[in-house]
């Protein structure tokens, strides 16, 4: 029988419900819900019991929102210490690569624990039983989201202390609406004092899965899970499952199968043949080393999930190489393939969650009108739980679109958009749509692109791609944000693509003297920076053209683009800190801690001055220096002696190229 939350435990619970961001639900909100537990809302079974997609309303607004209710059943393995741990880990964890916990109920002795919705899925499902045809470059993307997740874990960062998964496998691993993947099922957990030892226990985990080692002694540390996640990283390369007897003997063991491919120079026999023909060779070598190394049966030999992160990273670098050479055959020059390695390829790749302006799904994606009805549905009535922010101009709500017709989603799946609304005292309707045509050839990889528009109900709506990484500004500076760990490559790849927008922005007259801010550089998933309201100044009446946007008082170095090569060294600085640069004494203070503003350059100088969230090895090193000196450059008070903006820009692709450089040698 189901054992049951004690009095204790139902008082620890309301405890957490009451410091944590998620809420105790009555068995009736539950019931009504899942219409009752109604089979045929079921989504997933396992040992645990059933899961079932449900409506809840009322959480922060009157909204309701579509989520994942796992109930314990009475036969289940898993009992009122797993539910208890699961509620007590995920109330100390938030990360984009961990699924979030919305609430329990533990009313009449049932255990239930409601989730965020997940509408695609587990990887388990798409390779197993769906059979989706999964492109390579997606499977990459999904094995990176997956590790970040699990070295969040490993790091202790928002414990203080480190987590051990203990249970991860493919069916752990579920895909959001933007296929993004996030770990799953902390039901066996581990909290570990020390990061760096392990723990003691009980064999628990899933068989195909399981670290040798941690079978064999009874303990165990991160490395059980970096074991467990070399499985899954061969099970997405070959579609074949941990454990499979439909195969030899000798092959049923994925793990042990791989290993022997590998030794033997096999690795064309590991690779579905599904995908086969897209991988690269360098791409396939460098996953399959990383997996491999993942099984070693010695746990000192295994590499770190934060290892894994980088290689993983290096690999779909090495891949978007070889697609970049493959499409440009017959171009030259590396500015060319500069751009496609930093903003990925124009055409469609054939993974969910591209958006091209060309086609998906046969459909054709271009700037088009949306009715008001239409962003009504998307945006839920323009719903408080949907506002993403204001900003100068207006309101910006989040909305979902069908990804086939464009059509308005019907629940939280789909396309994500932003919806901007703006201020109609400050615009004319009908002068707006005037200049529609402007906004349809405001066209760049680095700026936030436009959808479309809408003009009806005296209201101007303008539809974009949704960036799901937020600004600059969070990213660097926000509370929430401060214990995430960054690459230092992605830190160049961002300042790339500011250069970039910043270039494109000087090929408009009318956008010379507009002031550029944190809050109006998004980033992409793939942390590709993208600029955002210059758009709508082209819409601003000639006698409003002077209005900047989004100054605050204490924005004393806001970038300016008829200066923008001292307020972009600024931004370099800000990047290579991690902290804001608002007034005269912050820059002072920055400059004389960076190396090089009296032409002194040391190690010590530029790792006490780097960004502690920024993992940097030793090859890094002479590339974050580079990065520092031509900071300094861009902010010396005599503006005849900066660089171009044309120089930085192509100095920063230099620097971008000797880390890929350093990624490819294996350093």
């Amino acid at each position: 029988m189901l054992s049951v939350v004690t009095i204790n435990d139902e008082e620890k619970l309301r405890s957490l419900a009451t410091e944590s961001v998620f809420h105790r639900f009555s068995l009736a909100e539950i019931q009504s819900a899942t219409q009752n537990f109604d089979d045929d809302l079921v989504v997933g079974k396992g040992g645990f019991g059933k899961v079932y997609k449900g409506c809840i309303y009322g959480i922060g607004d009157t909204t309701e929102r579509v989520v994942a209710i796992k109930r314990l059943d009475s036969f289940s393995r898993q009992g009122a210490s797993e539910f208890m741990t699961e509620i007590e880990m995920l109330s100390k964890l938030r990360h984009c690569h961990l699924v979030s916990l919305i609430g329990y109920c533990s009313d009449n002795n049932e255990m239930i624990l409601v989730y965020e919705y997940m509408p695609n899925g587990t990887i388990e499902h798409h390779l197993h039983k769906a059979e989706t045809p999964l492109s390579w470059m997606h499977r990459l993307k999904i094995s990176i989201g997956a590790a970040r997740g699990l070295d969040y874990l490993h790091t202790g960062v928002g414990t203080q202390q480190g987590i051990i998964h203990r249970d991860v496998k493919s069916s752990n691993i579920l895909l959001d609406e933007n296929w993004a993947a996030k770990i799953a099922d902390f039901g066996l957990s581990k909290i570990i004092d020390e990061p760096s030892s392990g723990v003691s226990t009980g064999l628990k985990g899933t068989f195909g899965y399981l670290d040798p080692e941690y079978s064999m002694t009874g303990h165990l540390t991160r490395k059980s899970d970096v074991y467990s996640f070399g499985v899954v990283l061969f099970e997405v390369l070959s579609g074949r499952r941990a454990v499979d007897t439909r195969f030899k003997e000798e092959e049923w063991n994925l793990a042990i199968w791989a290993k022997k491919c590998v030794k033997e120079r096999r690795l064309d026999q590991i690779v579905s043949s599904h995908i086969i023909a897209q991988i690269s060779p360098k791409c396939l070598n460098k996953f399959v080393q990383i997996a491999d190394r993942c099984l070693n049966n010695s746990r000192k030999k295994r590499p770190t999930m934060a290892d894994v992160v980088v290689t993983l990273q290096q690999s779909l670098a090495l891949q978007e190489q070889f697609d970049s050479s493959a499409q440009a055959a017959g171009s030259t020059g590396f500015t060319y393939k500069m751009q496609y390695l930093l903003f990925g390829p124009r055409h469609n790749s054939g993974d969910p969650d591209t958006l091209s302006s060309t086609h998906k799904g046969g459909i054709d994606h271009s700037f088009r009108m949306f009715s008001y009805r239409d962003m009504e549905r998307a945006t839920r009535n323009f719903s408080s739980h949907m506002l993403l922010g204001r900003g100068h101009y207006g309101e910006v709500y989040r909305g979902w679109l069908d990804k086939k017709t464009f059509s308005p989603s019907t629940s939280d799946n789909g396309l994500i958009i932003a919806v901007k609304r703006l201020d109609t005292y400050k615009f004319k309707p009908h002068m707006v749509k005037e200049k529609m045509k402007l906004l349809e050839e405001f066209n760049d990889p680095n700026v936030v692109k436009i959808l479309g528009y809408c003009t009806e109900e005296d209201s101007i709506l303008i539809v974009y791609e949704f960036m799901h990484q937020g600004t600059l500004n969070d990213y660097l500076f926000s509370v929430e944000r401060r214990t995430e760990r960054h690459l230092f490559i992605s830190r160049v790849k961002i300042a790339i693509g500011v250069a970039r927008g910043l270039a494109f922005l000087r090929t408009h007259p009318q956008l010379e003297d507009c002031s550029l801010q944190m809050h109006n550089i998004l980033l992409d998933e793939e942390f590709n920076a993208k600029l955002s309201d210059f758009d709508v100044k082209m819409l601003v009446p000639s006698s409003d053209a002077d209005e900047p946007l989004y100054l605050t008082p204490s924005s004393s170095y806001y970038l300016k683009v008829k200066s923008g090569v001292f307020g972009f060294g600024v931004l370099l600085m800000e990047l290579l800190t991690g902290e804001p640069i608002a007034s005269a004494s912050d820059l002072a203070e920055t400059r004389h801690c960076l190396p090089g503003e009296h032409g002194f350059v040391s190690l010590p100088s530029i790792y006490g001055a780097l960004d502690c969230r920024i993992r940097l090895n030793f090859p890094q090193t002479k590339p974050a220096v580079q990065l520092a000196l031509l900071a300094q450059k861009c902010v010396v008070d005599k503006s005849y002696l900066r660089p171009t903006l044309e120089s930085v820009l192509q100095e920063l692709e230099e620097i971008f190229r000797v880390m890929l450089n350093i990624g490819n040698s294996g350093n």
